[in-house]
């Protein structure tokens, strides 16, 4: 072992030392913080993968809808590949093509009052598609907000605990030496740390997942824009071709 790991196995085995000589209301905030810390990152971990992958299949949609554009696939090639994908943009291709096309297609040719619902209807549809995936992707997130905000209290509770012993302690032994007290405010402290060592990486993670939502709804708004774009391109050729 070198030199500098030393002085962190001494002061983990001193903290290990306090929460084993801790009282049991101590015990039972620190194991409390523990399954919190557990829950929460696994929270994390997992929602961390689901924006990855997420992400990984917009930025393929996009590429394919290019070449879609291009005339290189199909609307069907496209459509089946989105079928076997749960992030946003390809949810909301799906149901472009499903529901949303074979409706335009009967109803396109109306005027620019019929033009103006359909776009209306396109515009809500993509919002109800995305936002049902980017629900999905942050529901657990509120967890984390909550394990944040209550973990540094549950500390302070058992500090506060585990101080008041101390002077109860203090009061029964007549002393008020450093070797009586000490000890207690150490224990006592233990459970504050406890209760930051949960919150501050919630708080990390909560914020980060909270961005790749947005960036999310983002896409989905974009992918709103550039439908709109092409089915206005589409009512304007005169001979109403097919995209």
């Amino acid at each position: 072992m070198s030199l500098a790991a030393l002085p962190l196995a001494s002061v983990f085995g001193d903290v290990m030392d306090l929460i084993i000589r801790s009282g049991v209301f101590a015990k039972f905030i620190i194991l409390l913080l523990a399954t919190l810390s557990i829950f929460s990152w696994a929270i994390m971990l997992q929602r961390a993968r689901a924006f990855a992958r997420a992400e990984r299949e917009n930025v393929e949609l996009w590429r394919r809808f290019a070449l879609l554009r291009e005339g290189q696939v199909t609307m069907g090639e496209l459509g089946e590949w989105s079928a076997a994908r749960g992030a946003p943009l390809p949810t909301i291709f799906r149901w472009f093509q499903d529901d949303f096309w074979p409706a335009y297609l009967s109803r396109r040719g109306g005027g620019a009052e019929q033009s103006a619902i359909l776009l209306a209807m396109l515009r809500r549809g993509v919002d109800r598609s995305g936002a049902s995936v980017v629900q999905v992707l942050e529901r657990p997130l509120g967890w984390l907000a909550t394990f944040a905000t209550v973990a540094p209290f549950l500390g302070l509770l058992g500090t506060v605990w585990g101080i008041m012993n101390s002077f109860l302690q203090l009061g029964a032994q007549g002393s008020a030496t450093l070797d009586v007290v000490g000890p207690g405010i150490a224990e006592a402290l233990i459970t504050t740390v406890a209760g930051l060592g949960v919150a501050i990486p919630s708080v990390v993670g909560y914020n980060y997942l909270v961005r790749q939502a947005r960036a999310q709804e983002n896409e989905v708004r974009l992918m709103a824009s550039v439908l709109s774009d092409l089915l206005s391109d589409d009512m304007l050729k005169p001979d109403t071709t097919k995209v």
